[in-house]
């Protein structure tokens, strides 16, 4: 049987209970991983950063006095892939949907566990990975001010960092997203309309149809054919449902 290729790991949590929780999950649905060291302040993982060769990173959100987006800011992310886990579904998770990061909730699910570490261990280069925990940091630091400028939009092959103004609506397919972008076309994300509704609601974003999130900014016209219909720039039509016709009235006021 061929031995698996080792993927080394650093825990950051302060608690201890939650470091050996994650650490027997690990040994147990994801036997590829090796916990090379945990850490429960910043400084305790900023010293093992430096001194091993660590490939993935496990931070909890808030550590005591301290939070993760602390260690963020001080570390070299050119050979980490950060898993961020933590029992606050509320503080910082904004911040890590728009940049693509991601997270684990406690109590943790293996299945969801296992999808993170397998992503993780698709090798990125160095460029992208600081791309991703800068755009990280800045969404963190953004996060109550409406100042978010671009969100992250990960394909299967690539993660595209988009101007939220240049998306000019969104269409649900089951699971996925797809999203009509200014001059870059359509691009495709695993993951549900509903979250990305309330990332982008802030933003000028309205649900006009249970498939369809568009930026209003982007209304060309009201099309009253065919039981009616918004116009998009660039010439894509969405449906507007009958319950949500009222959001023609506040639409412009």
């Amino acid at each position: 049987m061929a031995e698996l290729n080792r993927i080394s790991a650093l825990i950051v949590d302060d608690e201890r209970s939650a470091i050996n929780n994650l650490r027997l999950a690990l040994l147990a649905h994801c036997p590829q991983v090796n916990v090379s060291a945990h850490a429960q302040t910043v400084q305790q993982a900023l010293a093992v950063l430096a001194s091993e060769n660590i490939e993935i990173l496990f931070l909890d959100i808030r550590l005591q006095n301290e939070t993760g987006f602390d260690l963020l800011r001080q570390m070299n992310f050119h050979r980490v892939s950060v898993i961020f886990v933590t029992a606050h579904d509320d503080y910082g998770i904004q911040a890590i949907k728009f940049s693509a990061t991601d997270y684990l909730l406690k109590p943790l699910d293996v299945q969801e566990l296992s999808r993170a570490v397998e992503k993780a261990g698709i090798k990125k280069k160095g460029r992208d990975r600081e791309l991703q925990m800068n755009m990280l940091i800045q969404s963190f630091e953004n996060m109550h001010s409406l100042r978010q400028k671009k969100i992250a939009l990960p394909e299967a092959a690539e993660i595209h960092y988009v101007l939220i103004d240049d998306i000019v609506f969104c269409r649900s397919s089951n699971s996925y997203t797809t999203f009509y972008v200014k001059d870059l076309g359509e691009i495709i994300v695993s993951k549900p309309i509903n979250e990305y509704e309330s990332l982008l609601e802030p933003y000028g974003f309205l649900r006009t149809h249970q498939s369809f999130l568009v930026n209003k900014n982007r209304i060309v016209s009201y099309k009253k054919e065919d039981g009616g219909f918004l116009l998009m720039e660039g010439g894509q039509q969405v449906l507007l449902s009958r319950q949500r016709k009222h959001l023609l009235k506040e639409l412009f006021t």
